[in-house]
């Protein structure tokens, strides 16, 4: 990475610090460089998601190779966050148990133009399916009194500019859907199928 950084994922709730710095993020990149309304920024969805953030931490050179031996595959403890750590990228999962659909929305993936083209965008999304695949596999993302059981379809707003990014990365266009408008800016609706671990077994018997 750039400037001798070392990435960390935090992942965190409406009410943890994670979020104020995903919204620092969004912010940037959303309003400020796309034109979005700092209004519709944060939505009606942001209290129940999950979201994640990736850190840049510059060391000094006396503990850069301390700080790179303790990150494993990205990912560290907060207790191994430099205090000089920048929040540089973030994405958002929104739970069926929330959005009231069959299906994970997933969304407000953004990273600073410093930090792009370096894999961090992969890598939170990565993330976030990771995470969508244990909790589907264990029934987290149900809610049988409402009749609502995640079968493993992940949905996205992608921006048309970005949509081959999305295809290379799983999601495929969802043609019912079209193109439209949000904000300004011209989206498709695009899925992503994630094979569950219950789904397995019940396939194997």
């Amino acid at each position: 990475m750039t400037f001798g950084a070392t990435q960390f994922i935090q992942r965190g709730t409406y009410n943890d610090p994670v979020f104020t710095d995903a919204m620092d993020v969004r912010v940037e990149v959303f309003v400020k460089e796309q034109g979005v309304p700092a209004e519709n920024e944060k939505d009606e969805y942001d209290d129940g998601s999950m979201h994640w953030v990736v850190y840049a931490s510059i060391p000094s050179p006396s503990n850069q190779t301390s700080a790179d031996k303790h990150a494993v595959n990205g990912i560290s403890s907060e207790t191994e966050l430099s205090q000089n750590r920048t929040p540089v990228g973030t994405i958002r999962l929104i739970p069926p148990t929330v959005s009231k659909k069959t299906y994970i929305l997933i969304g407000r993936l953004a990273v600073l133009k410093p930090f792009r083209k370096l894999g961090l965008a992969k890598l939170l999304l990565e993330e976030a399916i990771r995470y969508a695949e244990s909790e589907g596999s264990t029934g987290g993302f149900d809610n049988p009194g409402e009749g609502l059981k995640w079968d493993g379809k992940c949905y996205i707003h992608a921006q048309t500019i970005v949509q081959e990014w999305w295809a290379k990365n799983g999601f495929y266009r969802d043609d019912d859907a079209g193109e439209w408008d949000e904000e300004g800016i011209m989206h498709v609706g695009m899925w992503r199928d994630v094979v569950l671990e219950r789904r397995r077994s019940i396939i194997a018997l």
